[in-house]
Protein backbone atom coordinates (compact mmCIF):
# COMPACT_ATOMS: atom_id res chain seq x y z
CA UNK A 1 0.00 0.00 0.00
CA UNK A 2 1.44 3.60 -1.25
CA UNK A 3 2.39 5.43 1.82
CA UNK A 4 0.03 8.59 2.53
CA UNK A 5 1.15 11.36 4.69
CA UNK A 6 -0.81 12.70 7.49
CA UNK A 7 0.50 16.04 6.54
CA UNK A 8 0.41 18.55 3.74
CA UNK A 9 3.60 18.84 1.70
CA UNK A 10 4.49 22.74 0.94
CA UNK A 11 7.47 22.77 -1.40
CA UNK A 12 9.99 25.59 -0.93
CA UNK A 13 10.56 29.02 -2.61
CA UNK A 14 13.43 31.13 -3.62
CA UNK A 15 16.38 28.02 -2.99
CA UNK A 16 14.62 27.43 0.38
CA UNK A 17 13.36 23.74 1.71
CA UNK A 18 9.61 22.55 2.07
CA UNK A 19 8.41 22.32 4.99
CA UNK A 20 4.96 19.85 6.14
CA UNK A 21 1.83 22.04 7.14
CA UNK A 22 -1.57 21.89 9.19
CA UNK A 23 -4.07 23.84 8.89
CA UNK A 24 -6.41 23.69 12.22
CA UNK A 25 -9.46 26.05 13.62
CA UNK A 26 -8.14 28.25 10.18
CA UNK A 27 -5.14 28.56 11.01
CA UNK A 28 -1.89 27.09 9.54
CA UNK A 29 0.98 25.47 11.22
CA UNK A 30 4.23 24.72 9.84
CA UNK A 31 6.67 21.77 10.61
CA UNK A 32 10.51 20.63 9.30
CA UNK A 33 10.47 19.03 5.99
CA UNK A 34 13.70 17.42 6.59
CA UNK A 35 16.01 16.54 3.14
CA UNK A 36 12.15 16.58 1.49
CA UNK A 37 8.59 15.15 0.46
CA UNK A 38 9.69 11.56 0.54
CA UNK A 39 12.08 12.21 4.33
CA UNK A 40 9.33 9.71 6.42
CA UNK A 41 11.08 10.40 9.40
CA UNK A 42 10.98 14.15 9.18
CA UNK A 43 7.44 13.20 8.71
CA UNK A 44 6.70 11.14 11.33
CA UNK A 45 8.67 13.52 13.79
CA UNK A 46 6.75 16.93 12.46
CA UNK A 47 3.15 14.41 13.10
CA UNK A 48 4.71 13.74 16.58
CA UNK A 49 5.04 17.78 17.30
CA UNK A 50 1.61 18.69 15.90
CA UNK A 51 -0.04 15.76 17.87
CA UNK A 52 1.76 17.76 21.05
CA UNK A 53 0.68 20.79 19.75
CA UNK A 54 -2.91 19.87 19.25
CA UNK A 55 -3.10 18.93 22.73
CA UNK A 56 -1.81 22.23 23.98
CA UNK A 57 -4.22 24.23 21.63
CA UNK A 58 -7.33 22.42 23.05
CA UNK A 59 -6.46 22.47 26.40
CA UNK A 60 -5.70 26.47 25.82
CA UNK A 61 -9.14 26.58 23.98
CA UNK A 62 -12.92 25.98 25.81
CA UNK A 63 -15.48 23.82 24.58
CA UNK A 64 -18.58 25.18 24.09
CA UNK A 65 -20.41 25.34 27.50
CA UNK A 66 -17.46 24.34 29.10
CA UNK A 67 -18.01 26.29 32.33
CA UNK A 68 -21.48 25.54 32.28
CA UNK A 69 -20.79 21.95 32.63
CA UNK A 70 -18.09 22.95 35.61
CA UNK A 71 -20.57 24.78 37.28
CA UNK A 72 -23.10 21.70 37.18
CA UNK A 73 -19.88 19.60 38.26
CA UNK A 74 -18.87 21.91 40.78
CA UNK A 75 -22.28 21.96 42.23
CA UNK A 76 -22.79 17.87 42.44
CA UNK A 77 -19.29 17.67 44.05
CA UNK A 78 -20.69 19.58 46.90
CA UNK A 79 -23.53 17.67 46.80
CA UNK A 80 -21.51 14.45 47.16
CA UNK A 81 -19.32 15.90 49.89
CA UNK A 82 -22.16 16.58 51.75
CA UNK A 83 -23.37 13.05 51.28
CA UNK A 84 -20.10 11.14 52.16
CA UNK A 85 -19.76 13.00 55.36
CA UNK A 86 -23.19 12.88 56.46
CA UNK A 87 -23.74 9.14 55.39
CA UNK A 88 -26.71 9.52 52.85
CA UNK A 89 -26.48 7.14 50.42
CA UNK A 90 -29.45 7.61 47.93
CA UNK A 91 -28.84 11.05 47.44
CA UNK A 92 -24.62 10.36 47.13
CA UNK A 93 -25.71 7.62 44.11
CA UNK A 94 -27.63 10.76 42.50
CA UNK A 95 -24.81 13.06 42.42
CA UNK A 96 -22.21 10.46 41.43
CA UNK A 97 -24.38 9.64 38.75
CA UNK A 98 -25.12 13.07 37.65
CA UNK A 99 -21.18 13.87 37.64
CA UNK A 100 -20.58 10.94 35.85
CA UNK A 101 -22.84 12.10 32.86
CA UNK A 102 -21.73 15.76 33.14
CA UNK A 103 -18.01 14.93 32.83
CA UNK A 104 -19.09 12.54 29.63
CA UNK A 105 -20.69 15.17 28.07
CA UNK A 106 -17.86 17.52 28.18
CA UNK A 107 -15.50 14.85 27.11
CA UNK A 108 -16.32 14.92 23.62
CA UNK A 109 -15.40 17.28 21.14
CA UNK A 110 -18.35 19.71 20.56
CA UNK A 111 -20.86 19.82 23.94
CA UNK A 112 -24.06 20.19 23.66
CA UNK A 113 -25.63 22.89 26.30
CA UNK A 114 -26.01 21.11 29.56
CA UNK A 115 -29.24 19.30 30.12
CA UNK A 116 -31.91 20.29 32.56
CA UNK A 117 -32.08 16.97 34.25
CA UNK A 118 -28.30 16.46 35.22
CA UNK A 119 -28.30 20.07 36.94
CA UNK A 120 -28.09 20.78 40.51
CA UNK A 121 -31.57 23.16 39.76
CA UNK A 122 -33.13 20.68 37.39
CA UNK A 123 -33.04 17.97 39.95
CA UNK A 124 -36.05 19.76 41.91
CA UNK A 125 -38.40 20.41 39.21
CA UNK A 126 -41.20 18.13 39.13
CA UNK A 127 -41.18 17.60 35.06
CA UNK A 128 -38.09 15.82 35.55
CA UNK A 129 -37.99 14.14 38.79
CA UNK A 130 -41.60 12.36 38.16
CA UNK A 131 -42.38 12.34 34.19
CA UNK A 132 -45.63 11.52 33.67
CA UNK A 133 -47.11 13.67 36.47
CA UNK A 134 -48.54 16.41 34.91
CA UNK A 135 -50.64 13.88 32.98
CA UNK A 136 -51.62 11.81 35.86
CA UNK A 137 -53.00 14.90 37.74
CA UNK A 138 -54.85 16.05 34.85
CA UNK A 139 -56.61 13.02 34.87
CA UNK A 140 -57.15 12.93 38.71
CA UNK A 141 -58.37 16.10 37.97
CA UNK A 142 -60.65 15.15 35.58
CA UNK A 143 -62.23 12.60 37.50
CA UNK A 144 -62.06 14.26 40.96
CA UNK A 145 -66.21 15.42 40.58
CA UNK A 146 -67.06 11.57 40.24
CA UNK A 147 -65.09 10.72 42.99
CA UNK A 148 -66.36 13.58 45.66
CA UNK A 149 -69.86 12.73 44.54
CA UNK A 150 -69.04 9.31 46.05
CA UNK A 151 -68.57 11.28 50.06
CA UNK A 152 -64.57 11.05 49.22
CA UNK A 153 -62.38 13.54 51.26
CA UNK A 154 -59.03 15.11 49.37
CA UNK A 155 -57.13 13.17 51.56
CA UNK A 156 -58.72 10.14 50.25
CA UNK A 157 -57.99 11.22 46.92
CA UNK A 158 -55.02 12.25 46.98
CA UNK A 159 -52.72 10.46 49.41
CA UNK A 160 -53.08 7.36 47.04
CA UNK A 161 -52.04 9.46 43.70
CA UNK A 162 -49.27 11.20 45.99
CA UNK A 163 -48.01 7.81 47.42
CA UNK A 164 -48.12 6.15 43.97
CA UNK A 165 -45.56 8.93 42.55
CA UNK A 166 -43.20 8.54 45.97
CA UNK A 167 -43.13 12.17 46.08
CA UNK A 168 -44.88 12.78 49.60
CA UNK A 169 -42.32 11.47 52.23
CA UNK A 170 -44.56 12.84 55.45
CA UNK A 171 -48.03 12.76 56.62
CA UNK A 172 -50.43 14.47 54.45
CA UNK A 173 -52.64 16.46 56.54
CA UNK A 174 -56.27 17.20 55.31
CA UNK A 175 -56.35 20.37 52.30
CA UNK A 176 -52.08 20.25 53.01
CA UNK A 177 -51.10 20.49 49.47
CA UNK A 178 -47.50 22.30 49.60
CA UNK A 179 -45.12 21.35 47.61
CA UNK A 180 -42.47 18.76 48.85
CA UNK A 181 -40.16 19.25 45.64
CA UNK A 182 -39.39 23.08 46.80
CA UNK A 183 -39.03 21.99 50.95
CA UNK A 184 -36.68 19.45 49.34
CA UNK A 185 -34.32 21.94 47.40
CA UNK A 186 -34.50 24.37 50.17
CA UNK A 187 -33.31 21.86 52.35
CA UNK A 188 -30.15 21.02 50.28
CA UNK A 189 -29.77 25.26 49.28
CA UNK A 190 -28.76 25.42 53.08
CA UNK A 191 -26.95 22.37 53.19
CA UNK A 192 -24.72 23.64 50.22
CA UNK A 193 -24.54 27.08 51.48
CA UNK A 194 -23.44 25.50 55.04
CA UNK A 195 -20.83 23.47 53.01
CA UNK A 196 -19.43 26.86 50.63
CA UNK A 197 -18.88 28.64 54.09
CA UNK A 198 -16.84 25.79 55.38
CA UNK A 199 -15.13 24.74 52.49
CA UNK A 200 -12.04 23.12 52.92
CA UNK A 201 -9.16 25.23 51.39
CA UNK A 202 -8.04 23.52 47.83
CA UNK A 203 -4.46 22.35 48.98
CA UNK A 204 -6.00 20.32 51.54
CA UNK A 205 -8.36 18.20 49.19
CA UNK A 206 -8.53 14.76 48.25
CA UNK A 207 -7.90 15.85 44.78
CA UNK A 208 -5.04 17.56 45.54
CA UNK A 209 -3.61 15.53 47.58
CA UNK A 210 -4.01 12.67 44.23
CA UNK A 211 -2.47 14.98 42.36
CA UNK A 212 0.54 15.49 44.91
CA UNK A 213 1.16 11.79 45.19
CA UNK A 214 0.84 11.26 41.57
CA UNK A 215 3.58 13.63 41.01
CA UNK A 216 5.90 12.18 43.13
CA UNK A 217 5.04 8.24 41.58
CA UNK A 218 5.89 10.06 38.53
CA UNK A 219 9.26 11.26 40.12
CA UNK A 220 10.28 7.88 40.20
CA UNK A 221 9.71 7.23 36.57
CA UNK A 222 12.69 9.46 36.08
CA UNK A 223 14.65 7.89 38.67
CA UNK A 224 13.81 4.25 37.11
CA UNK A 225 11.41 2.84 40.32
CA UNK A 226 8.61 3.05 38.76
CA UNK A 227 7.19 2.39 34.92
CA UNK A 228 5.37 5.19 33.26
CA UNK A 229 2.46 2.72 33.25
CA UNK A 230 2.52 1.59 36.56
CA UNK A 231 1.82 5.56 37.42
CA UNK A 232 -0.93 5.83 34.56
CA UNK A 233 -2.68 2.87 36.66
CA UNK A 234 -2.75 4.78 39.63
CA UNK A 235 -4.04 7.61 38.08
CA UNK A 236 -7.25 5.77 37.32
CA UNK A 237 -7.31 3.89 40.18
CA UNK A 238 -7.16 6.71 42.67
CA UNK A 239 -9.32 9.01 39.92
CA UNK A 240 -12.42 6.38 41.07
CA UNK A 241 -11.87 6.44 44.59
CA UNK A 242 -11.85 10.75 43.98
CA UNK A 243 -14.72 10.80 41.76
CA UNK A 244 -16.59 8.23 44.64
CA UNK A 245 -15.64 10.46 47.85
CA UNK A 246 -15.43 13.68 46.48
CA UNK A 247 -12.48 15.33 44.98
CA UNK A 248 -13.80 18.18 47.01
CA UNK A 249 -13.19 16.00 50.30
CA UNK A 250 -11.08 17.28 53.15
CA UNK A 251 -8.20 14.74 53.65
CA UNK A 252 -8.76 14.67 57.51
CA UNK A 253 -12.62 13.54 56.81
CA UNK A 254 -11.24 10.48 55.19
CA UNK A 255 -12.49 7.63 57.80
CA UNK A 256 -12.08 3.53 58.10
CA UNK A 257 -15.96 3.59 57.65
CA UNK A 258 -15.57 5.47 53.89
CA UNK A 259 -12.55 2.92 53.45
CA UNK A 260 -15.38 0.05 54.23
CA UNK A 261 -18.20 1.18 52.37
CA UNK A 262 -15.65 2.12 49.22
CA UNK A 263 -14.57 -1.51 49.33
CA UNK A 264 -18.38 -2.70 49.07
CA UNK A 265 -18.55 -0.52 46.21
CA UNK A 266 -15.44 -2.25 44.46
CA UNK A 267 -17.30 -5.59 45.11
CA UNK A 268 -20.72 -4.42 44.04
CA UNK A 269 -18.75 -4.19 40.58
CA UNK A 270 -17.24 -7.76 41.08
CA UNK A 271 -21.11 -9.21 41.55
CA UNK A 272 -22.28 -7.21 38.53
CA UNK A 273 -19.49 -8.84 36.18
CA UNK A 274 -18.21 -5.38 35.67
CA UNK A 275 -14.59 -6.07 36.91
CA UNK A 276 -12.96 -9.10 38.27
CA UNK A 277 -12.11 -9.73 42.16
CA UNK A 278 -8.66 -9.13 41.33
CA UNK A 279 -9.45 -5.44 39.86
CA UNK A 280 -11.51 -4.73 42.77
CA UNK A 281 -8.37 -5.78 44.54
CA UNK A 282 -5.88 -3.69 42.73
CA UNK A 283 -7.92 -0.55 43.19
CA UNK A 284 -8.31 -1.02 47.05
CA UNK A 285 -4.77 -1.16 47.25
CA UNK A 286 -3.66 1.70 45.50
CA UNK A 287 -6.29 3.78 48.05
CA UNK A 288 -4.56 2.32 51.04
CA UNK A 289 -1.36 3.26 49.63
CA UNK A 290 -2.29 6.33 49.24
CA UNK A 291 -3.79 6.77 52.93
CA UNK A 292 -0.32 5.30 54.05
CA UNK A 293 1.40 8.03 52.39
CA UNK A 294 -1.06 10.82 53.78
CA UNK A 295 -0.24 9.83 57.13
CA UNK A 296 3.52 9.56 56.40
CA UNK A 297 3.49 13.44 55.39
CA UNK A 298 1.68 14.47 58.07
CA UNK A 299 -1.68 15.30 55.99
CA UNK A 300 -3.83 13.09 57.97
CA UNK A 301 -3.20 13.07 61.78
CA UNK A 302 -3.53 9.24 62.67
CA UNK A 303 -3.67 5.98 60.24
CA UNK A 304 -7.15 4.57 59.96
CA UNK A 305 -7.82 1.30 61.85
CA UNK A 306 -8.62 -0.68 58.81
CA UNK A 307 -5.32 -0.40 57.19
CA UNK A 308 -3.80 -2.37 60.07
CA UNK A 309 -2.18 -5.54 58.83
CA UNK A 310 -3.90 -7.63 61.36
CA UNK A 311 -7.49 -5.95 59.79
CA UNK A 312 -9.44 -8.09 57.85
CA UNK A 313 -12.13 -5.24 56.81
CA UNK A 314 -10.54 -4.12 53.77
CA UNK A 315 -9.94 -7.74 52.48
CA UNK A 316 -11.23 -8.25 48.79
CA UNK A 317 -8.85 -11.51 47.37
CA UNK A 318 -7.70 -12.22 44.24
CA UNK A 319 -9.20 -13.96 41.60
CA UNK A 320 -8.30 -17.41 41.39
CA UNK A 321 -8.91 -18.53 37.96
CA UNK A 322 -6.51 -21.03 36.25
CA UNK A 323 -3.82 -19.90 33.78
CA UNK A 324 -4.69 -19.41 30.12
CA UNK A 325 -2.04 -21.56 28.50
CA UNK A 326 -1.33 -22.22 24.85
CA UNK A 327 -1.75 -26.20 23.55
CA UNK A 328 0.91 -27.62 21.50
CA UNK A 329 -1.11 -27.39 18.35
CA UNK A 330 -1.38 -24.12 18.84
CA UNK A 331 2.24 -23.43 19.47
CA UNK A 332 2.81 -24.86 16.30
CA UNK A 333 0.36 -22.71 14.16
CA UNK A 334 1.92 -19.53 15.54
CA UNK A 335 5.41 -20.30 14.91
CA UNK A 336 4.48 -21.89 11.49
CA UNK A 337 2.44 -18.67 10.21
CA UNK A 338 4.74 -15.82 11.88
CA UNK A 339 7.12 -13.72 9.73
CA UNK A 340 10.72 -14.22 11.21
CA UNK A 341 10.67 -10.82 13.32
CA UNK A 342 7.44 -12.22 15.44
CA UNK A 343 8.64 -15.93 15.53
CA UNK A 344 11.32 -14.80 17.08
CA UNK A 345 8.89 -12.98 19.49
CA UNK A 346 7.43 -16.03 20.22
CA UNK A 347 10.41 -18.28 20.72
CA UNK A 348 12.00 -15.81 23.22
CA UNK A 349 8.96 -15.78 25.28
CA UNK A 350 8.79 -19.70 25.22
CA UNK A 351 12.61 -20.24 25.52
CA UNK A 352 13.33 -17.70 28.13
CA UNK A 353 10.36 -16.70 30.15
CA UNK A 354 9.97 -13.23 28.56
CA UNK A 355 7.29 -11.05 28.28
CA UNK A 356 7.55 -8.37 25.52
CA UNK A 357 9.22 -5.50 27.67
CA UNK A 358 11.76 -8.12 27.97
CA UNK A 359 12.08 -8.88 24.66
CA UNK A 360 12.71 -4.99 23.98
CA UNK A 361 14.77 -4.22 26.80
CA UNK A 362 17.32 -6.98 25.85
CA UNK A 363 20.63 -6.07 25.78
CA UNK A 364 23.90 -6.63 23.73
CA UNK A 365 25.96 -7.05 27.27
CA UNK A 366 23.30 -9.89 28.20
CA UNK A 367 23.94 -12.17 25.08
CA UNK A 368 26.50 -14.80 24.40
CA UNK A 369 26.51 -15.50 20.71
CA UNK A 370 29.21 -18.31 21.20
CA UNK A 371 27.95 -19.60 24.33
CA UNK A 372 24.41 -19.15 22.96
CA UNK A 373 22.96 -17.95 25.91
CA UNK A 374 20.75 -14.94 27.08
CA UNK A 375 21.69 -14.09 30.97
CA UNK A 376 19.88 -11.45 32.46
CA UNK A 377 17.41 -10.30 35.09
CA UNK A 378 13.82 -9.96 34.06
CA UNK A 379 13.33 -6.02 33.33
CA UNK A 380 10.21 -5.75 35.82
CA UNK A 381 11.96 -6.39 38.79
CA UNK A 382 15.68 -5.99 37.82
CA UNK A 383 16.17 -3.15 40.61
CA UNK A 384 15.00 -5.95 43.29
CA UNK A 385 18.51 -7.20 44.65
CA UNK A 386 16.80 -10.37 46.25
CA UNK A 387 15.78 -11.10 41.73
CA UNK A 388 18.09 -13.86 40.64
CA UNK A 389 20.01 -13.32 37.14
CA UNK A 390 19.06 -16.40 35.49
CA UNK A 391 21.13 -18.07 32.31
CA UNK A 392 18.91 -19.56 29.97
CA UNK A 393 20.19 -21.34 26.78
CA UNK A 394 18.99 -20.87 23.40
CA UNK A 395 17.31 -22.80 20.86
CA UNK A 396 19.29 -22.66 17.43
CA UNK A 397 16.11 -21.20 15.73
CA UNK A 398 15.55 -18.87 18.73
CA UNK A 399 19.96 -18.06 18.31
CA UNK A 400 19.85 -17.95 14.73
CA UNK A 401 16.56 -15.44 14.52
CA UNK A 402 18.41 -13.59 16.86
CA UNK A 403 21.04 -13.18 14.90
CA UNK A 404 19.32 -12.13 11.68
CA UNK A 405 17.29 -9.69 13.20
CA UNK A 406 19.73 -8.28 15.88
CA UNK A 407 20.67 -4.49 15.53
CA UNK A 408 23.63 -3.91 13.33
CA UNK A 409 24.95 -1.62 15.79
CA UNK A 410 26.51 -4.26 18.40
CA UNK A 411 25.96 -2.43 21.50
CA UNK A 412 22.47 -0.89 23.51
CA UNK A 413 19.40 -2.86 22.55
CA UNK A 414 19.72 -6.07 20.61
CA UNK A 415 16.37 -5.44 18.74
CA UNK A 416 15.16 -1.91 17.51
CA UNK A 417 11.89 -1.35 15.07
CA UNK A 418 12.21 -0.51 11.47
CA UNK A 419 13.17 3.24 12.17
CA UNK A 420 15.58 2.08 14.36
CA UNK A 421 13.83 3.11 18.06
CA UNK A 422 13.43 0.63 20.81
CA UNK A 423 10.54 -1.47 20.37
CA UNK A 424 8.70 -0.30 23.78
CA UNK A 425 8.29 3.28 24.81
CA UNK A 426 6.37 4.41 27.24
CA UNK A 427 6.58 7.92 29.15
CA UNK A 428 3.87 11.03 30.63
CA UNK A 429 3.57 13.25 28.16
CA UNK A 430 3.89 17.12 29.59
CA UNK A 431 0.18 17.60 29.82
CA UNK A 432 0.06 14.36 31.96
CA UNK A 433 -1.32 11.69 29.64
CA UNK A 434 0.51 8.61 29.62
CA UNK A 435 1.71 7.44 25.99
CA UNK A 436 2.97 4.04 25.02
CA UNK A 437 4.26 2.03 22.01
CA UNK A 438 4.64 -1.87 22.22
CA UNK A 439 5.94 -3.33 18.57
CA UNK A 440 6.36 -6.89 20.05
CA UNK A 441 2.27 -6.63 21.02
CA UNK A 442 1.53 -5.29 17.85
CA UNK A 443 2.94 -8.01 15.99
CA UNK A 444 1.43 -10.52 18.12
CA UNK A 445 -1.75 -9.36 17.25
CA UNK A 446 -1.38 -9.23 13.91
CA UNK A 447 -0.41 -12.89 14.23
CA UNK A 448 -3.36 -13.20 16.58
CA UNK A 449 -5.68 -12.35 13.51
CA UNK A 450 -3.99 -14.34 11.07
CA UNK A 451 -3.92 -17.36 12.44
CA UNK A 452 -7.44 -17.14 15.00
CA UNK A 453 -6.06 -17.75 17.93
CA UNK A 454 -7.17 -15.47 20.82
CA UNK A 455 -4.83 -16.04 23.26
CA UNK A 456 -2.67 -13.25 25.25
CA UNK A 457 0.44 -13.37 24.55
CA UNK A 458 1.46 -13.34 28.17
CA UNK A 459 -0.27 -17.05 28.12
CA UNK A 460 3.31 -17.93 25.92
CA UNK A 461 5.85 -17.91 29.05
CA UNK A 462 2.90 -19.08 31.36
CA UNK A 463 2.88 -21.97 29.19
CA UNK A 464 6.48 -23.05 29.20
CA UNK A 465 6.08 -22.24 33.08
CA UNK A 466 3.06 -24.61 33.17
CA UNK A 467 5.21 -27.28 31.23
CA UNK A 468 7.51 -27.60 34.04
CA UNK A 469 5.40 -27.02 37.07
CA UNK A 470 3.85 -30.33 35.42
CA UNK A 471 6.94 -32.32 34.32
CA UNK A 472 7.99 -34.43 38.06
CA UNK A 473 11.69 -33.87 37.59
CA UNK A 474 11.49 -30.25 36.70
CA UNK A 475 8.77 -29.24 39.36
CA UNK A 476 9.60 -26.55 41.02
CA UNK A 477 11.69 -24.78 38.43
CA UNK A 478 8.95 -22.41 36.76
CA UNK A 479 9.86 -19.45 39.63
CA UNK A 480 13.54 -19.77 38.55
CA UNK A 481 12.63 -20.23 34.74
CA UNK A 482 10.66 -16.69 35.28
CA UNK A 483 13.18 -15.25 36.86
CA UNK A 484 11.16 -14.33 40.31
CA UNK A 485 12.55 -13.81 43.88
CA UNK A 486 13.25 -17.07 45.44
CA UNK A 487 10.62 -18.86 47.17
CA UNK A 488 11.10 -22.20 47.52
CA UNK A 489 12.45 -25.39 45.00
CA UNK A 490 11.20 -28.96 45.77
CA UNK A 491 13.45 -30.46 47.95
CA UNK A 492 14.87 -32.91 45.64
CA UNK A 493 16.33 -30.28 43.22
CA UNK A 494 18.60 -29.46 46.19
CA UNK A 495 20.99 -31.94 45.05
CA UNK A 496 21.61 -31.07 41.93
CA UNK A 497 22.63 -27.16 40.93
CA UNK A 498 19.57 -25.58 39.68
CA UNK A 499 21.30 -23.62 36.59
CA UNK A 500 22.21 -27.32 34.97
CA UNK A 501 18.52 -28.63 36.37
CA UNK A 502 17.03 -25.53 34.26
CA UNK A 503 19.27 -26.35 31.20
CA UNK A 504 18.28 -29.65 30.81
CA UNK A 505 14.59 -28.53 31.29
CA UNK A 506 14.83 -25.79 28.77
CA UNK A 507 16.68 -28.13 26.54
CA UNK A 508 13.06 -30.74 26.96
CA UNK A 509 10.91 -27.64 26.62
CA UNK A 510 12.55 -27.26 23.00
CA UNK A 511 11.96 -31.02 22.27
CA UNK A 512 8.54 -30.57 23.41
CA UNK A 513 7.34 -27.55 20.70
CA UNK A 514 9.32 -29.34 18.56
CA UNK A 515 11.70 -26.66 18.14
CA UNK A 516 14.68 -28.99 19.09
CA UNK A 517 15.18 -32.50 17.31
CA UNK A 518 18.06 -34.52 19.18
CA UNK A 519 19.84 -31.35 19.92
CA UNK A 520 19.77 -29.98 16.14
CA UNK A 521 17.80 -27.82 14.70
Amino acid sequence: MAWRPKLTWQPGTSGRGGRWRKKYKGKAYYFTGGRGKTDRDAHDAAVAEWEALKVRLDAEAPKPHQAEYERAIAEWELVLAWCRKHDEQEMAGSASEKIARLRDGLAVAKPEAVPLENTFEGYFDPAVRHPGLEKLMAVADASFDELKAQGQSWSDIFRPLLAARAIWTEPLEEFDLGDPLLREKAIWHDRLAVMQKAATPQEQTVAAHIEKFIEEKSRGVTARALTAGRVAKLQVQLGHFRDWISGGTAVEEITGGQLVEYRGVLLQQVEAGTWSRTTAAERLSAVKSFVRWLWQIEAIPALPRVIDQRSTALDIGKSASAPVIFTDSEITTLLTQAADRTKLYVLLMLNCGMTQKDVADLQSAEVDWEQARITRRRSKTRHHGSVPVVSYPLWPKTLRLLRQEASSTGSGLVLLNARGEPLWRERMSDEGKYQKTDNVRTAFERLRRKTGINKPMISLKKTSASKLRGHPEYMGLEGLFLGHAPQSIAHRHYARDPADLLDEAISWLGREYGVVKDQAD
